[in-house]
């Protein structure tokens, strides 16, 4: 017998008949498949999978002297991402966190961190409009959709084709503060404001339409974020004798403002922006902030909206305080974005189209409707500080 032969023989065989066994086993799979299929069940190793949650970039200051806007948004956001998870609407979002700690430079890096290697289809930010305005060229090189639930100056309203802000612009809102402070026969004016892009952009607004309407600038300066004695610059007011005097900042600074104000003796009203609605004011400027009125976007935590209801029920009941305005526009920007996701094939060219044609969307910070410049008009109304509360004036 040739034993090469014969081993070769065996090999032929054994190769032939694990042939046969692979294809029989592959024709039996194929059999169960298609059973399945009649069926109308999926084969239990080929469930068919959710689609995948979208990411969303989020950039506010968490930490710093403004991280009080960028924490009550991030709340806000993240009330609304779990909406979206109980709900059937909209598509579902993953949303990446960046605290900018308001600085542009931290916020440009961010930025290009969330688009380059998280390749979000939208971001939500930021709050500090410097850093809108730094982010801005980069979101609009890389073609990805920038919604501000903060942002207000003038100068965001050309940024770009993929920038949006469901905030209302300083133009909007220094207008109504002028004409305020007119209505009130408040003739003569000083303007203190802070040094950035958010300050200078209500100064200039305000100045334009308080002298438009008749008034007098009587004082006109700008102070450096970070500084906390106001003496001299309040002297100088007080040697003018205004009638109002028109501050912008930020909550830390605002209530030190008024109250070092009133210790050299400046006896004018005090008239600032939303931005004065924060706990920091009142710890700051104590009794001295009582009866100072400011403008703010409208959103009544009390209103019986029942969209409105619910989310501050909601709000409350997780964070454990009352939403604020800036926890409002957090809120409906994710669901705006959410919104657009699941109306288009959600790449951020079909996010901005959807968002530009969007008219009177009700969300609890009011209906949203974006111009050509991607700036929304919201009504503004007036509170003031008493016993110690954020309060709507009584005109």
């Amino acid at each position: 017998m040739n034993t090469q032969l014969g081993t070769e023989t065996m090999s032929s065989t054994l190769g032939f008949k694990l042939l046969l066994a692979v294809v029989l086993a592959f024709l039996v799979a194929l059999q169960a498949c298609e059973v399945d299929q009649h069926s109308g069940q999926q084969p239990a190793n080929n469930i068919k999978q959710q689609p995948d949650e979208v990411p969303i970039g989020l950039l506010v200051p968490l930490t710093g002297d403004v991280a009080t806007y960028g924490v009550a948004i991030k709340n806000g956001v993240d009330l609304a991402n779990s909406v979206l998870a109980e709900s059937d609407s909209g598509r579902k979002m993953r949303v990446i966190p960046e605290d900018t700690q308001a600085n542009p430079r931290i916020g440009v890096t961010a930025a290009q961190k969330l688009i380059r290697a998280d390749e979000v289809r939208a971001i939500i930010g930021a709050v500090a409009s410097s850093v809108t305005l730094s982010v801005a060229p980069i979101v609009e090189r890389s073609e990805v959709v920038l919604l501000s639930p903060a942002s207000s100056s003038p100068r965001i309203s050309e940024a770009g084709d993929f920038v949006f802000r469901n905030y209302p612009s300083d133009s909007l809102e220094g207008a109504e503060t002028a004409a305020f402070a007119l209505s009130r026969n408040w003739h003569l004016a000083s303007v203190f404001v802070i040094n950035n892009d958010y300050g200078t952009g209500l100064k200039s607004v305000f100045e334009h339409e308080f002298e438009r309407g008749g008034g007098q600038i009587v004082t006109s300066d700008l102070y450096n974020e970070g500084i906390s004695d106001f003496r001299a610059p309040m002297l100088r007011v007080r040697s003018r004798k205004p009638d109002v005097v028109f501050i912008v900042g930020y909550g830390r600074e605002l209530g030190t403002i008024i109250r070092q104000a009133r210790e050299v003796g400046v006896e004018a009203r005090f008239l600032s922006t939303v931005n004065f609605q924060d706990p920091q004011t009142l710890e700051t400027g104590g009794s001295a902030v009582e009866g100072a009125i400011y403008s703010s976007p409208i959103f009544d935590p009390d209103s019986k909206d029942s969209k409105t209801a619910a989310f501050v029920e909601r709000y409350k009941a997780r964070f454990h305080q009352e939403p604020d305005v800036w926890a409002a526009h957090g809120y409906d920007a994710l669901l705006l974005v959410s919104e657009a996701c699941g109306n288009t094939d959600c790449t951020p060219a079909s996010i901005r189209d959807y968002l530009y044609a969007l008219r009177n969307w009700p969300g609890v910070s009011g209906e949203t409707t974006f111009n050509e410049k991607g700036d929304v008009l919201k009504p503004v109304r007036f509170m003031t500080v008493i016993d110690g509360s954020f309060m709507p004036l009584s005109r």
